[in-house]
């Protein structure tokens, strides 16, 4: 019996220590385990490291998408070949419309629930536009009666102060309020007849900007109203030719939408006294007849003057639009300062090259000084450039290396 028992508790002790070594065998390969996962983590973030501390790889700057040109000789103009200078077309008196006061659009055409579409004729007084009249009528007829109670009320006063039945400083309340609500009575009206838009002339409808339902502020604008009828040629002319023009002379007019047909015969309206700060020219206005309504607003004309085309040697021929202003470094504002430049294509960039400009021929100009032939001459967005800004050609023109 003792013998078995012993065998049991050697036994039982053989268990333990067995389970004891299973153990720490287990907790040997669960640290193996953690080891190697916590390699495993780390590895990526070492490389991630690695590669931070090292350099970054450049990234690419974005180009500006431009349109450009070659800047060309002048061999194919000849020395005869009159000047022409390009105009822009408005009609006369033309402006955008607008309520004196804010509101509801309640009718902007020509009758109720139909709204005015855009080259409709109208004769002088004609509505073109109301705001809803039952708020302005409502504020209206508020003012009256609040005068007429004034009016009563100061006349009343009047007489009690003639008696002495009251004191002046009572009399003097009940006379500041009869004119104040006269002042405002007064204000109602005008409110009322500036919630209605009337044409001041014959003339036509050029644009409408808002639809019948909707709320405007005051001095929105509603409608483009203008005289057709006459329209003004509005361009710039140099230093040199201005002189010939003068108020009353008779021009002929080619207008771009009319080719083959004879030129307009207009007559000089206005003649300016100072050149504009960004092309140095003076404006002119020229009056053409339009009795049948051929010609219309924003059309381009050109006008010669019979002078002849004046260049000097290495002169090239650029696009009006490819010229910029700018500030030099020590000046103020582009427009202070004036200094004329093109962008060159370059290597890939936009530069700023600084020009002295000559006569104007149809829609280019010449260049006098500060650009060669054949340099590619950035002609449509140089305005949003700046000095070595990359950019992208996106006309077919062999940019210079």
């Amino acid at each position: 019996m003792k013998k078995a028992k012993k065998s049991v508790l050697i036994a039982g002790a053989k268990g333990v220590t067995g389970r004891a070594k299973t153990g720490h065998l287990a907790k040997a390969a669960n640290a193996c385990v953690n080891r190697w996962l916590i390699n495993l983590w780390l590895m990526p973030l070492l490389l991630i490291i690695m590669t931070g501390c090292g350099k970054h790889p450049a990234q690419e700057t974005k180009k500006t998408a431009v349109q450009a040109d070659t800047a060309k000789p002048l061999d194919g103009l000849r020395l005869g070949d009159s000047a022409g200078y390009i105009a822009m077309i408005r009609a006369e008196n033309e402006t955008d419309l607008s309520f004196k006061v804010g509101g509801i659009v309640d009718s902007i055409g020509p009758e109720p629930g139909s709204d005015w579409n855009e080259g409709t004729p109208v004769k002088s007084g004609t509505m073109l536009a109301s705001l809803k009249q039952s708020d302005f009528i409502n504020a209206l007829n508020s003012a009256k009666a609040q005068a007429e109670l004034a009016t009563k009320q100061f006349e009343r006063f009047r007489k009690l102060r003639e008696s002495d039945a009251i004191s002046q400083q009572e009399f003097d309340v009940s006379e500041a309020n009869f004119h104040t609500t006269e002042a405002q009575l007064d204000q109602a009206n005008q409110n009322l007849s500036d919630s209605q838009v009337r044409a001041s002339i014959d003339g036509v409808v050029l644009a409408r900007y808002v639809n019948s339902g909707v709320t405007v502020a005051a001095g929105q604008r509603v409608l483009r109203f203008a005289d057709n009828t006459t329209m003004k040629v509005e361009l710039g002319m140099p230093d040199r030719l201005v002189a010939l023009f003068f108020p009353g002379k008779e021009v002929d007019v080619e207008i771009s939408a009319f080719e083959g047909r004879p030129p307009f015969h207009g007559r000089v309206s206005e003649v300016g006294v100072a050149a504009s700060q960004d092309g140095r020219l003076f404006r002119v206005v020229i009056k053409v007849p339009n009795p049948d309504g051929a010609i219309r607003s924003g059309m381009t004309a050109t006008v010669r003057v019979g002078d002849s085309a004046q260049f000097s040697p290495g002169a090239v021929l650029v696009p009006l639009s490819s010229l910029v202003t700018f500030a030099p470094p020590d000046q103020g504002h582009p427009a202070e300062s004036g200094q004329l430049a093109v962008f060159i294509v370059e290597g890939g960039k936009a530069l700023r090259r600084p020009v002295k400009t000559g006569d104007i021929i149809k829609s280019s100009i010449i260049i006098t000084s500060g650009l060669k032939n054949g340099e590619v001459v950035v002609t449509s967005g140089a305005s949003f450039l700046y000095d070595g800004q990359p950019v992208d050609v996106l006309q077919n023109v062999p940019a210079a290396d």
